[in-house]
């Protein structure tokens, strides 16, 4: 009954096996699964991998400075200091014999230009420093170009402004044994004298920007800056402190060196009122060295510190 009811079955089961199938053949692959064949990479020569050759004679920034021979037409290097003094020269030339020049145009840009890039102080400074140069050198030579209290005037201009030309680095002295130095403007501190002032305007003008016109403290800050500066300079000069001026420079005695602040003018007007006595402002400060407890005097006219014992003996 089974064998009438499930004949396919059966017959499936009983069958003999078909033979087995060839093998069936994988399509080929598409295209972009083939494996890449890579050619073979062309070797660089190596004169190519080196990269251009820089010239060290054409590898510079500017063109050296190089004077022509007046006989053979060469152009012939020279030195440094030889540099200046062609420079200063062309100056002195150009400014006190009538416009003379001693290079043409483009040879004196060249040579300005050689100087600035070796770092050549002279080339850097102001005309009043190069008409206190050339009129040292016109003293020397016979030939002054001004007057004794011109130089004196153009003397002290410059030492206020702390120029190099007129501030010695170590101390000079005297037959008599009198050592001086200059004083330089310490300008730090010459600055925080001026501190208070601009700081009281900046807060009162920033409180009166905000209570009158209301705007942000911040953009009262910016408002209130450039004017705050002009009434700080005036309160300190006009009620703070009176012509103020603080120098420094080391002591003239050259087995001391020890680095003195002075200051010159009043504060609060104490000294020339008499409430302290002793303590009247002058051109002329007396001080003790805290060093060598040597006693100097400070000018404020000549910008000097000097001493006043002289050297090897006591006070």
């Amino acid at each position: 009954m089974l064998v009438a009811l499930l004949p396919s079955t059966l017959a499936i089961s009983l069958a003999p096996a078909a033979a087995p199938r060839a093998a069936l053949r994988q399509p080929p692959l598409p295209t972009m699964y083939q494996p890449l064949a890579f050619a073979p990479i062309a070797r660089v020569p190596a004169v190519l991998m080196q990269g251009p050759s820089i010239d060290s004679d054409s590898a510079t920034f500017y063109d050296e400075y190089k004077r022509v021979d007046a006989e053979t037409g060469d152009r012939q290097a020279i030195s440094f200091d030889e540099k200046e003094k062609l420079y200063l020269e062309c100056l002195d030339a150009f400014y006190n014999d009538g416009g003379k020049q001693i290079l043409p145009n483009e040879e004196y840009e060249a040579l300005k230009t050689d100087l600035n890039f070796e770092g050549s102080v002279i080339a850097t400074l102001t005309k009043d420093e190069i008409k206190f140069v050339l009129a040292n050198k016109r003293y020397s030579m016979g030939k002054p170009i001004l007057s004794d209290p011109e130089y004196d005037a153009l003397r002290k201009k410059l030492k206020e402004l702390g120029s190099p030309v007129v501030l010695h680095e170590a101390p000079s002295c005297t037959i008599d044994g009198i050592c001086k130095n200059d004083l330089r403007v310490d300008q730090g501190k010459q600055r925080l004298l001026y501190l208070p002032g601009t700081a009281g305007s900046v807060i009162v003008l920033c409180e009166l920007f905000f209570w009158t016109l209301h705007i942000d403290p911040f953009l009262s800050i910016l408002l209130a800056s450039v004017p705050s500066y002009f009434i700080g300079v005036w309160f300190t000069e006009n009620i703070f402190a009176q012509k103020p001026l603080v120098t420094v420079a080391p002591c003239p005695d050259g087995d001391c060196s020890f680095l003195n602040t002075i200051y010159f003018g009043d504060l609060f007007n104490v000294g020339a009122d008499g409430i302290i006595p002793g303590t009247a402002p002058s051109d002329e400060v007396m001080v003790k060295c805290p060093g060598c407890a040597n006693p100097l005097v400070a000018d404020r006219k000549k910008m000097v510190l000097s001493t006043t014992v002289p050297k090897g003996q006591t006070a």
